[in-house]
């Protein structure tokens, strides 16, 4: 078998066009990799470079095999990383679901710096309800999940107390409330409001939201939101951060003196230990909500 070594000389002095550049690029002698190189020949049994000039020059065939030698070298590389990081305690795979209701995007931006620094580990996201996120920890399915903090299920999975996210009624700015100075509780009750259809009607959050005799439901934020924007109904989003979406208006109803807040956990399943991996979703994610 070819040592990679040998290859990665090979793709230097291609890359650098000598042996002495190629050398100084990946920290070698000159007469090392020179030797690599005619070793390299030798095992191939084909010339790669030829010599007669001042500088060494690709022949046909070592043309021929460049790209294949770039193959085998960043795979072997990938392969030791990927490796390394199983060995460090890294898992292979890590599952991240997020309550259906909130807005997902400052969550992305953290599993995009989380990809940057293992980018050999497999993420899997998953939006639910958030019944199912809790059927999923009981069941183990799940690495870390953000929920908003419901009594009386915690004998199951861990969690901690991340802060609050705001609550903000919206309405798109075609909407009739949109036009109104003053919002009453009659104003809401009068025109459709747009509810998660995953919440449980028996369920305390569900008590809360529901105003409008005239419901429509439906699932996730984004779909909630496209809704709105459309002129259906009014809605209470779930914003971990002040975001400003186009044609969204954000209205003060009488009733709210303060601003309206649900505390949000993470939680993962009980006994699992936490990786370094939870330990930079659970710092990445806490300042998001403190911020609310």
């Amino acid at each position: 078998m070819i040592k990679p070594d040998l290859l990665k000389c090979f793709i230097a002095a291609a890359d650098t066009g000598s042996f002495s550049a190629a050398g100084r690029l990946i920290g070698k002698h000159l007469a090392t990799v020179s030797g690599n190189i005619a070793r390299l020949e030798d095992e191939l049994g084909v010339l790669l470079f030829d010599r007669d000039g001042k500088y060494p020059q690709l022949t046909e065939a070592g043309l021929n095999l460049y790209d294949g030698a770039k193959v085998v070298v960043d795979s072997v590389e990938r392969f030791t990383r990927n490796a390394n990081q199983l060995s460090a305690g890294v898992p292979a795979t890590f599952t991240l679901a997020i309550d259906e209701n909130i807005d997902f995007q400052p969550i992305a931006k953290i599993l995009k710096q989380a990809q940057q620094q293992w980018p050999y580990l497999r993420f899997n996201v998953v939006c639910q309800c958030v019944s199912d996120i809790f059927a999923a920890a009981r069941e183990g399915e799940v690495d870390l999940a953000l929920t908003p903090s419901l009594e009386g299920n915690s004998q199951f999975y861990e969690f901690q107390a991340i802060g609050h996210c705001d609550i903000v009624i919206a309405c798109s700015k075609q909407h009739p409330l949109a036009k109104k100075r003053q919002i009453t509780n009659d104003d809401l009750m009068a025109h459709t409001q747009i509810l998660g259809s995953a919440l449980d009607k028996q369920d305390s959050l569900y008590q809360v939201s529901k105003m409008s005799p005239s419901v429509c439901c439906v699932n996730g934020y984004h779909n909630t939101l496209q809704l709105v924007q459309a002129g259906v109904g009014w809605a209470m989003l779930f914003a971990p951060q002040q975001t400003s979406v186009a044609d969204i208006k954000i209205l003060a109803p009488e009733f709210m003196q303060t601003q309206m807040q649900i505390q949000y956990d993470l939680i993962w399943p009980k006994n699992q230990p936490l990786n370094e991996v939870h330990q930079f979703f659970i710092k990445g994610i806490k300042p998001i909500f403190s911020k609310a």
